[in-house]
């Protein structure tokens, strides 16, 4: 597979979900409404990379877990308070939420898939991504890599097929060969 593009996002904890919205507002001209902290951050990883993405695009979304603060508030709702949760915390605490709105924003159809990031979750996504661009599914892959422990960490990677080599180990491996757009918040 051959790298197009890259993008790595640092933020800091402190920044709350309405500086997350501004930052994406420079990227997107009309970003979703009513979304988590996980969804802004997905949308801002691929957002720098949306001029080189086309529509047949497969997105390839990983994160150890969905947003904290949404699956709190939807888990408090239903276990401890016993009652219905909001329309908001329901719809965004599906894991494919983030993804969807990601493909929606950038106009992509291909494959939509979101995995649990565990440590090896570059080659992971990697080999996803090369099944679908061998058997022409796709023509391009977007890989997206949420970390979300406190600081916050996104890393994007827009690939399209080429030379069959193994995949790298991680984020820097696979970028080595480009240069990464980088954005500090």
């Amino acid at each position: 597979m051959k790298v197009i593009a890259a993008s790595e996002i640092h933020g800091s904890a402190e920044l709350d979900d309405k500086a997350l919205k501004a930052a994406l507002s420079r990227y997107l001209s009309s970003p979703p409404r009513r979304i988590d902290r996980l969804i802004f951050q997905a949308l801002l990883g691929a957002a720098l990379l949306k001029e080189q993405v086309r529509s047949d695009c497969g997105l390839y979304l990983a994160s150890r877990h969905p947003a904290r603060p949404t699956m709190g508030a939807l888990l408090d709702a239903v276990c401890v308070q016993q009652r219905q949760p909001k329309p908001f915390e329901f719809v965004n605490s599906v894991s494919n939420a983030a993804g969807f709105h990601v493909a929606q924003q950038l106009g992509l159809e291909g494959p939509n898939l979101f995995v649990g990031a565990g440590p090896r979750v570059w080659p992971q996504l990697q080999r996803l991504a090369a099944l679908d661009l061998a058997d022409g599914l796709v023509s391009q892959a977007l890989l997206i890599v949420v970390e979300d422990l406190g600081d916050f960490r996104v890393q994007a990677v827009l690939l399209e097929r080429g030379e069959a080599s193994a995949p790298a180990a991680d984020f820097a491996a696979l970028t080595a060969s480009v240069d990464v757009k980088r954005l500090d918040l």
